[in-house]
């Protein structure tokens, strides 16, 4: 049986079954991760605060973020305070920090180092396809998906590689638009789907099934940022049962060289606030539970503050993995402020091993390219 005709068949299933068939087939969980890029940047320690440690506030007298605003987490460490959803989310259990992220020889030029990350590889070393598509490629994983990956804002190098993937334009805060893309306008559903069937016929009866249900969506504006139109518009297409392993959306722009805290703290306060947002829907949605949500951005910032009140191009910084089923924690431990390498945090974590947890543990792909990689304990 090909696989178009596998797959139109258990789409088949899904219509007859409703709007949230519980992502169930043939027995077999449907789960979703949502990548959130931050792009340019984002400053990990401003971010995830030391804030029991002195050092922190000598590195950074003018941009600190004082101890009584801090939203404390474990006595040691706590948030920004424009992070008061995600502090609560992790409150109840279902926000965990990968704590020092980064990766040999580490490239500090912005460009080379998110393709770094969306391909899988390091300073030494890049993948040639997306880390996902490479996942992916060797598993089931996408024949239970209309599309093995939908894409509506960042860099579209995490799908590199790969065939069937849906684009759309994204317009960013500096207002240029998202290049690599298949759709002039995000809602110009049709367009898109036309010029992808005159690209690849087999995927016609795919794309006008999808075409049907998006008819059915539901109108979902969360209003405010960018990135909360964007996650918006991927909880239409979930409230739709339009569904993909993988949703790819951003937010910038968090290169913060000069005059941070203002900016620093709209960006954390927009990204909390669609964060916000989008755990309610799927909750109220019904299908909280098989949605996972993990940021990344292609560096951190250098420990300590420059003149002009920011932060220059650094290495490691944590990340967050929201999920219903996964816990909370911090994992990875404290910056260490005392160890510095020419003036920059010495990463713990290689980013790889967050690709191997979120692989094993929301989509069961214990067998991946990254599961050499590992964590340490909580």
């Amino acid at each position: 049986m090909r696989r178009r005709d596998l797959l139109a068949g258990s789409l088949g299933v899904f219509l007859g079954a409703g709007i949230f068939p519980a992502f169930a087939l043939n027995g077999n969980s449907r789960r979703v991760l949502i990548l959130i890029e931050l792009q340019g940047a984002n400053d990990g320690l401003n971010t995830v605060i030391p804030y029991s440690n002195d050092r922190y506030y000598s590195l950074r007298p003018n941009i600190g973020i004082e101890k009584a605003k801090v939203l404390d987490l474990n006595g040691e460490q706590g948030l920004h305070p424009s992070l008061s959803g995600v502090r609560d989310l992790y409150e109840q259990g279902v926000v965990k920090i990968f704590q020092n992220v980064g990766y040999p020889n580490q490239i500090q030029s912005h460009f080379r180092s998110i393709e770094v990350w969306e391909r899988g590889g390091d300073g030494s070393g890049n993948g040639r396809d997306g880390w996902f598509v490479n996942a992916a490629r060797n598993s089931t994983l996408n024949d239970n998906y209309e599309a093995p990956g939908i894409y509506l804002g960042g860099t579209p190098d995490i799908f590199h590689g790969g065939i069937g993937y849906l684009g759309s334009v994204s317009v960013s805060d500096s207002g240029h638009r998202s290049r690599d893309s298949m759709l002039e306008q995000s809602d110009n559903v049709p367009s898109m789907l036309s010029r992808i069937s005159r690209k690849r016929q087999d995927d016609l009866e795919k794309n006008e099934k999808i075409s049907k249900k998006l008819k059915n969506a539901q109108r979902i504006a969360f209003g405010g940022s960018s990135l909360a139109n964007q996650l918006g518009r991927v909880c239409e297409l979930l409230s739709a049962d339009v569904r993909a392993p993988v949703f790819k959306v951003s937010i910038g722009s968090f290169d913060t060289h000069a005059g941070q805290n203002n900016t620093h703290r709209k960006l954390l306060k927009a990204l909390d606030d669609a964060i916000s947002k989008t755990v309610s829907t799927l909750d109220s949605l019904g299908i909280w539970d098989e949605v996972a949500i993990m940021t990344y951005s292609e560096f951190g910032r250098r420990a300590k503050e420059n003149g002009a009140r920011g932060t220059d191009h650094g290495t490691a910084a944590p990340h967050f993995l929201i999920s219903k089923n996964l816990g909370s924690g911090i994992v990875g431990g404290i910056p260490d402020l005392e160890r510095l390498k020419n003036g920059d945090l010495q990463f713990q974590i290689d980013y790889r091993a967050m690709y191997n947890y979120v692989l094993s543990k929301n989509f069961a792909l214990a067998a991946n390219p990254f599961d050499k990689y590992g964590l340490p304990p909580v």
